[in-house]
């Protein structure tokens, strides 16, 4: 059961457990099938071919010996060199420093976290990390500012993974086929200091526009927190790329996973929508606020995490998308499998003002109000 329960965080933190005879039937939330499935361009650097960032795991296609099979031992390498690696070597990331953390459970067995970690010497350079709670110190907590040595495995996740399908990502070996048992991931905290300044970017240089979910725009930038700069309008609370979508679709579903602002730019808003899971307080719903009437700028523009995104919807028309039988990733209303969002790590990185409609209705915590 503990394993199982990797595979199938909620949307809001809390892990849905299910019996091992239905999670036999589930092949596609597990991952186990999806091992060899491509990742086009996700991890590359600058112009991107067709399998860049990909390789052959275990043929030396990345340059680095026989990546995957461990005849070439465990790679100490840079975030750079890790996004450009082959699906799945063990390597070592030294001296890198936590940016945003967007997930921890903690449980009387460990902890689960799913967070970002740069270069601190190449902010530009991330990549999203994702922690397993046996993954030893089972206690860690990652927190910005946190400088840490992590071994663990570069993988493409499973195109069966809401939101982080296809994403390059280092954690352990769970979802290798074959993989009887786990080799952890191992973290070692060795300092603190002040995270990098986030990446000044500009609509007006083209950065962002996904056009509609159909571009995978600046894929330089993969991992790295970004500051798009203001002034910036939320444009479109409920685009079709950001779409809850489910088998078969009955046409009422009206949940969206995010936003799209000013250039073309979409914002995934996991950590800002309806209320904290902590005592249920409200959050900076934007989204909301637009649908009912009012309208939101952002004086000095958005922050976050730039990073990938699909939608991998319930095969049986279910809307948990955590707990079910994940189809593969889409971006709705395209033929994209995946695209590049905004990450906010929370309401400070979107610091809007709200001018409310006729009838006024308080704002939510870190929103402004004219």
């Amino acid at each position: 059961m503990e394993i199982l329960e990797m595979q199938l965080r909620k949307t809001l933190g809390a892990a849905a457990l299910v019996t091992a005879a239905t999670m036999a039937s589930m092949a596609g939330c597990s991952g186990r099938d999806d091992d060899t499935d491509p990742l086009p361009d996700a991890g590359c650097l600058g112009t991107c071919s067709p399998d860049s960032g990909t390789g052959d795991a275990g043929t030396g296609d990345a340059g680095t010996g026989d990546a995957g099979t461990g005849d070439a031992g465990i790679q100490t390498v840079t975030i750079r060199e890790a996004r450009l690696l082959g699906d799945r070597p063990q390597i070592i990331l030294e001296g890198v420093v936590v940016t945003t953390v967007v997930y921890v459970s903690s449980k009387d067995t460990g902890v689960s976290a799913d967070f970002w970690v740069a270069d601190p010497n190449n902010a530009q350079d991330g990549i999203f990390v994702q922690k397993y709670r046996t993954d030893p110190p089972t206690t860690y907590v990652p927190a910005k500012g946190d400088i840490v040595t992590i071994q663990g495995y570069v993988q493409n996740n499973s195109r069966f993974r809401d939101r982080e399908g296809y994403r390059k990502v280092l954690k352990n070996n769970f979802d290798f086929r074959g993989a009887s048992e786990a080799t952890p991931m191992v973290i070692t905290k060795t300092g603190t200091m002040t995270a990098p300044n986030d990446i000044a970017v500009s609509i007006d240089n083209g950065f962002g526009n996904a056009d509609g979910g159909v571009g995978r725009p600046n894929l330089e930038h993969l991992g790295a927190r970004v500051h798009i700069q203001g002034p910036l309008t939320l444009t479109d609370a409920n685009p079709m790329a950001m779409k809850r979508l489910a088998t078969p679709d009955d046409g009422e579903d009206t949940m969206h996973f995010g936003f799209e602002v000013s250039g073309g730019v979409l914002v995934n808003n996991l950590t800002t929508f309806g209320t904290t899971t902590d005592g249920g307080t409200p959050r900076c719903d934007y989204r909301v606020m637009v649908n009912d009437g009012g309208s939101v700028t952002f004086p000095d523009g958005i922050r976050g995490v730039w990073d990938t995104f699909t939608h991998a919807p319930c095969m049986d028309g279910g809307t948990s998308t955590f707990s079910c039988f994940n189809d593969a990733g889409v971006i709705p209303g395209t033929t994209n499998t995946w695209t590049t969002v905004l990450y906010p790590e929370g309401c400070d990185d979107l610091q809007g003002v709200v001018t409310e409609p006729e009838t006024f209705r308080p704002a939510a915590p870190g929103a402004q109000t004219e």
